[in-house]
């Protein structure tokens, strides 16, 4: 009782808030305007790119930073991340500046000042689950704001609105390198970037060392507890009997991934397949675990955070994908070095959510295509050339 009444309160607090911000922005647009603007921009000098949102989403949005520098070599990018989800960025030699953010009053007025020293020019919003970040955009001093108005109640501090009427139906980086295109900007190359620190892989190097495991092929098997979007997760059973096909047939050693989150199934499935699988979830920060997924043979994942990583830093992927939003978070770009494991269409009538669930695509499905993949990429880590895009 005591925690709903909390959360009650928390809500009117940030309907009260954003009410607050919404007012005051109104009244600072009457004093500066925002000149509305026709076509194509003046090349930005300095632009502040906003990509607030998950891991996925973060890493999706790196081909539109690139295609950022690549258009506009001179210009200086300074990208807002949301502080959980800095690592994801740090290192990316796209940025020059990267700025953590977080929700609050003071970490507004701190991120605000941050963004102010750059002098930008154009704020640009990729991905953003945070109200305040259009307000950012907009006191940050910027004189062209860019983004898809759809996204957010402060569209009237959008003068350069991007609509995209097939939003849904693109693949995640196609969406935002559209947004980007508004200034002019595009890239060649759609694959997603990620840095894997030195630091990182020699912790990662220190650890397969103390487990034995130096010389040894690995496959990396995500396993995901999703509170709230349940239809993605693959059972626990599903996976323990795909790890024993695999450990039945392959001279490799599992290494069972996740986050905090996901430790228990984590656990649950390293159990069954010891002494041939070794439990790492909730125990790696997200640069030690791409440190590992770049040594590992292959990747098997549902839809996670960590598949998209596997993107970024070229591990062959197994992505195991509901119909729901496949086509928008599935590989995209990378030629036959990804694969995805599809559950049939006809399972789902395109409800949302899905009443079916990653339940139904049973381990003798995967295990085939694994098999497939694994003659395909003649079982040696990156011998697939991930620069032939699909």
């Amino acid at each position: 009782m005591w925690r709903d009444a909390i959360r009650s309160i928390e809500r009117a607090w940030q309907r009260l808030i954003l009410q607050t911000l919404r007012l005051g922005c109104r009244a600072a647009l009457a004093v500066r305007p925002l000149r509305s603007i026709d076509g194509k921009p003046p090349s930005p000098r300095s632009v502040v790119v906003f990509s607030t949102a998950g891991i996925g989403d973060t890493l999706s949005d790196t081909p539109a930073i690139r295609a950022l520098r690549e258009s506009f070599p001179t210009c200086r990018i300074t990208a807002v991340v949301h502080r959980k989800r800095r690592a994801v960025l740090e290192g990316n030699p796209n940025i020059d500046r990267l700025i953590p953010h977080a929700k609050g009053p003071i970490r507004f007025l701190r991120t605000l000042l941050a963004i102010r020293t750059e002098r930008p020019d154009t704020a640009v919003t990729l991905r953003a689950n945070d109200p305040d970040i259009w307000p950012l955009a907009y006191l940050s001093g910027s004189r062209v704001i860019v983004s898809r108005p759809q996204m957010t109640r402060f569209s009237f501090l959008v003068n350069l609105p991007v609509d995209v009427p097939d939003w849904l139906d693109r693949p995640g980086v196609q969406q935002t390198l559209e947004v980007v295109r508004a200034l002019g900007a595009d890239t060649a190359d759609p694959r997603m970037e990620y840095v894997v620190p030195d630091h990182a892989s020699r912790r990662v190097a220190g650890i397969l060392r103390e487990q034995g495991l130096e010389s040894r092929t690995l496959v990396a098997l995500q396993v995901h507890h999703s509170p709230r979007l349940t239809f993605r997760d693959w059972p626990v059973a599903h996976f323990i009997s795909f790890g024993r096909k695999i450990l039945d047939e392959y001279p490799v050693h599992l290494v069972i991934t996740g986050g905090p989150g996901d430790a228990a199934a984590a656990e649950a499935v390293g159990e069954a397949l010891r002494p041939g699988a070794t439990v790492v979830a909730g125990r790696l920060t997200l640069p030690e675990m791409a440190a590992l997924l770049a040594r590992c043979r292959m990747l098997i994942t549902t839809d996670t955070g960590v598949m998209h990583l596997g993107f970024a830093v070229r591990v062959p992927t197994l992505a195991l994908l509901h119909p729901y939003n496949a086509h928008r978070v599935g590989p995209h770009g990378y030629g036959r070095l990804h694969r995805v494991v599809l559950l049939p269409r006809s399972l789902w009538q395109g409800e949302d959510p899905p009443r079916v669930g990653m339940d139904r695509l049973s381990p003798e499905e995967v295990i085939q295509v694994f098999r497939e993949f694994w003659r395909e990429t003649d079982g040696q880590p990156g011998r697939v050339d991930p620069r032939a895009h699909g």
